[in-house]
């Protein structure tokens, strides 16, 4: 198991001397979630009792307009919620692979990467309830899904946030989960109105993970989304 390293000699380093710092914002994203849990959702998710109180505070609102959203990076452009998988976290790992670290088991790493780069394992996918061998070769069958997808919450208030705070969601790791291409594919940029997991057992867990982040960035949600979550957390 890796060790955040960076982390712990900052902390040292700031109660030696005594500074202080913060991400301040006025209306937007906190920092990002700086470690991985374990068990079928990321830690820090509400249990369904706090997910329904949240999910009921939310504000409703109509998606806006995806005008000025471009995920792809090119050419110095676009890229509005930063370069893809940055190590947000300072652990000496980039995002993706820390999911894998905490989604995969049977873990294999490649040497010289301080543990980092995971070149093998085995999901039991949430979405599917399948078991999927990862293989880096093949590393595309086994994407990270945003479970508020970065279009979703571009229209659902990110639009208003600046690019270091939608870095910081597009990198968090209380969002990502690992799962197979076929239902990454069949998610899209969908919200629980338009997609659920094709596994039902896995319904409770998806919703209070999205309501969990929808309330933490102060995103909004569709009347029909709302319905949809509130459904899906009945059956917790």
């Amino acid at each position: 198991m890796r060790r955040p390293v960076v982390p712990v000699l900052l902390a040292v380093l700031l109660a030696l001397t005594g500074c202080q710092f913060e991400w301040q914002i006025e209306s937007g994203p906190p920092s990002p979630a700086a470690s991985v849990g374990q068990g079928d959702v990321p830690a820090g998710t509400l249990d369904p009792a706090a997910a329904g109180a949240a999910l009921a505070a939310l504000p409703v609102a109509e998606k806006t307009s995806l005008d000025g959203y471009e995920r792809g990076c090119g050419d110095g452009e676009g890229c509005v919620f930063g370069p893809a998988w940055s190590d947000v976290d300072r652990n000496g790992c980039d995002q993706r692979n820390d999911v894998l670290h905490r989604d995969l088991t049977r873990i294999e790493v490649r040497e010289g990467t301080q543990e980092c780069v995971v070149v093998a394992g085995v999901l039991d996918d949430p979405y599917t309830g399948e078991v999927v061998q990862f293989q880096k070769a093949t590393a595309a069958e086994v994407p990270i899904d945003h479970v508020v997808p970065l279009a979703a919450a571009w229209v659902q208030g990110a639009a208003a946030w600046t690019d270091e705070q939608r870095e910081a969601f597009a990198n968090d790791l209380a969002n990502l989960i690992a799962t197979t291409r076929s239902e990454n594919s069949s998610k899209g940029d969908s919200t629980a109105d338009e997609w659920a997991p094709s596994d039902p057992a896995y319904g409770c867990s998806y919703a209070t993970v999205v309501v969990t982040v929808k309330s933490t960035y102060a995103l909004s949600v569709t009347p029909a989304e709302a319905d949809a979550l509130e459904q899906l957390l009945a059956t917790c």
